[in-house]
């Protein structure tokens, strides 16, 4: 009898994103290094260092060798850790890789357009010098400075809760009574040493990624800025997934809000220390994101959001208190979160319209933010705001359900030509290619469709000689083994191509809802910011070439980087900033895009690529098979 084929199972590397399939009882660290992730393992291997650390969120795997039972404890054990050199997989897995344990971290988007901040924050920091207490005067700490408060700086009947009130006997004596006093309008959040800055955290809470920034509140001032990948994409790559595991498991909101707090408190703990300052100067925060990032975050009900009508649990904005969600910061102080607009439009949407000044627009704009979740609004003078619903692009521009994709880190294809010759290769940081990123993917597609080896439909010119056959169909080979740093071949496939159909489809689809909705023709048009992450690194004449965006001149395109996180800065600094988010959100109009009229057919034929996508400069060719020529980067 014929020998049965070898059983493969997938291995799903997260949070980068990366997909690899592996023969039976292939040990974990293999197969990463195979796939090109770079592990750390100092001991090469042999099971004694502990650095390749892992956590196994899903799937089986073999038993706990006694080197890791002597490494890890119990519960790190009985939390799914593992030695990646140790374990071998016996079905498909789904595995977390800590940064601390890779030796290459994954690109982040930190910047964005943030000149011009305007400066009216709402804490004050007075400096006070308050009478010291005697047997003559015997007023309580707190009522001593609330009445110093008031006669040197008008502040009357200033208040605190006890948290403040512990700290009050102690910092006031340390400084002989000379102190500087945080104020939220009467309530006194935190005390410091005379002359002491209050310093504030804005955060982009991205469903993939988090983009944080200290600044000062006296000036404006950015004092640190850092980010990191959400932790909870270990247990979703997208919104959906994640609610669907609060569903799935009683304490499975618990787990997520506890791991998000965790990680924002760790952001926080490193931009003070870089920025020299300390915990208790943190006197304020603000916080934007998705409806169901903020929703996690802060524990709230998010079954709704899952079910027709999608419905938030609140839409306003929210104050809470820091330590509440775990935050060391002033005793007293306070964590902002913008309002929202609907369902799945959220506060970062609003961040990103504040950012972009599109509520003070004086022609007709589009506002794009794209991520793992794509907002759309359209601003057009004497007329509220549109806003579409988000959008499912996400996941396959950050590489999910690409053969060989993955997240824009180490080694990530993020630009791609076609030659005579063969193919020209950008990668991140410049070393050999293991995969696709969002942006290479794009330009992949584009590229595949300005050569005629896809059709108008996406599907894969067979005659071309550039085309193969893959083990999963038709294919494009990028980067041969050889040249890459996988030693696998990296290839684009007819799967892959329709993914991005369907993710540039729900794009496109969402804007020509949002101009019917307006009776916006594009010309009309006249600027489209594009916002996020994955569209700071887009090449525009590619996503308009496969059509994601309307044929406008790409003069008219305008890249802004995290506006989302620009305007989570913005609210910080500014009172007048949070009134207008709470009247644009009042006021916007909200499309539900499963209900638009004929948005079914709007989608579908956003799946089609233009008729017109080759230009002269580029007539089809067919030498030799796709490989890398000798301008691979």
């Amino acid at each position: 009898m014929p020998m049965p084929p070898p059983q493969t199972f997938e291995i799903d590397f997260e949070p980068i994103g990366k997909r690899v399939e592996v023969a039976s009882h292939a040990i974990l660290l293999e197969a990463a290094q195979e796939a090109g992730i770079g592990l750390l393992s100092s001991c090469g291997g042999l099971g004694n260092c502990g650095q390749c650390r892992v956590t196994i969120l899903e799937g089986a795997v073999s038993p706990p060798t006694g080197d890791e039972e002597f490494i890890l404890s119990e519960v790190e054990l009985h939390s799914g850790q593992r030695l990646a050199c140790s374990t071998q997989i016996q079905s498909n897995v789904k595995v977390y890789i800590p940064n601390s344990s890779l030796i290459t971290a994954q690109r982040l988007q930190l910047k964005g357009d943030s000149s011009d901040l305007p400066l009216d924050p709402v804490i004050c920091a007075c400096d006070i010098d308050v009478p010291a207490p005697t047997l003559h005067d015997q007023r309580s700490d707190l009522e001593r400075i609330a009445d110093t408060l008031a006669q040197t700086h008008q502040r009357p009947g200033a208040v605190a809760e006890p948290a403040v009130v512990r700290q009050i006997s102690t910092v006031a004596r340390q400084h002989n009574w000379r102190i500087t006093a945080f104020l939220r309008d009467n309530e006194i959040i935190g005390l410091a040493p005379p002359g002491t800055r209050p310093v504030g955290m804005a955060v982009d809470l991205g469903t993939t990624k988090i983009a944080a920034y200290l600044l000062d509140l006296a000036t404006g001032q950015e004092l640190a800025a850092g980010g990191g990948l959400n932790p909870q994409i270990g247990y979703g790559e997208d919104v959906i997934s994640r609610l669907a595991y609060t569903r799935r498991h009683q304490t499975g909101g618990e787990t997520l809000a506890d791991l998000i707090r965790r990680k924002l408190d760790t952001l926080l703990a490193e931009l003070v220390q870089h920025a020299g300052v300390t915990r208790e100067q943190v006197a304020d925060v603000c916080i934007v994101g998705n409806t169901a990032m903020t929703h996690l975050l802060l524990e709230l009900p998010v079954h709704q959001l899952t079910t027709a009508p999608y419905v938030a649990a609140t839409g306003a904005a929210v104050d809470i208190k820091a330590r509440a969600i775990g935050l060391t910061t002033a005793p007293g102080a306070y964590v902002h979160l913008l309002p929202c607009i609907g369902g799945f439009v959220g506060a970062d949407h609003v961040a990103m319209i504040l950012a972009s000044r599109l509520d003070q627009a004086e022609h007709a704009v589009l506002g794009i933010d794209i991520g793992t979740n794509t907002e759309i609004a359209l601003a057009k003078p004497g007329q509220a705001f549109l806003a579409s619903a988000s959008c499912a692009s996400g996941p396959a521009f950050e590489g999910a359900h690409i053969s060989d994709g993955m997240r824009a880190a180490a080694g990530a294809i993020e630009a791609v030509k076609l030659t005579e010759t063969g193919v020209q290769l950008k990668t991140v940081d410049d070393v050999p290619a293991i995969g696709l990123c969002g942006s290479g993917i794009v330009d992949a597609v584009a590229e595949l469709r300005r050569r005629d080896l896809l059709n108008q439909r996406g599907r894969f010119n067979r005659d071309n000689s550039r085309v193969r056959s893959g083990r999963h169909g038709l294919e494009f080979l990028l980067a041969p083994a050889s040249q890459s740093g996988s030693s696998r071949d990296v290839v684009i496939t007819q799967h892959d191509v329709n993914e991005i159909q369907l993710a540039k489809a729900a794009i496109r689809a969402g804007l020509e809802a949002l101009l019917k909705a307006t009776n916006t023709a594009p010309k009309e048009v006249k600027e489209v910011i594009i916002a996020g992450a994955f569209g700071s690194y887009l090449n525009l004449k590619s996503a308009i070439d496969i059509g994601m965006f309307p044929p406008l001149p790409e003069a008219r395109f305008k890249q802004v980087g995290n506006a989302a996180g620009v305007g989570a800065k913005l609210a910080l600094l500014s009172r007048a900033v949070r009134t207008r988010a709470r009247q644009l959100a009042a006021n916007a109009d909200y499309i539900e895009l499963t209900t638009f009229p004929k948005f079914n057919r709007l989608f579908a034929l956003s799946m089609l690529f233009p008729a017109e996508a080759s230009s002269a400069a580029e007539k089809p060719i067919a030498k030799a098979q796709g490989g890398a020529d000798e301008n691979n980067r």
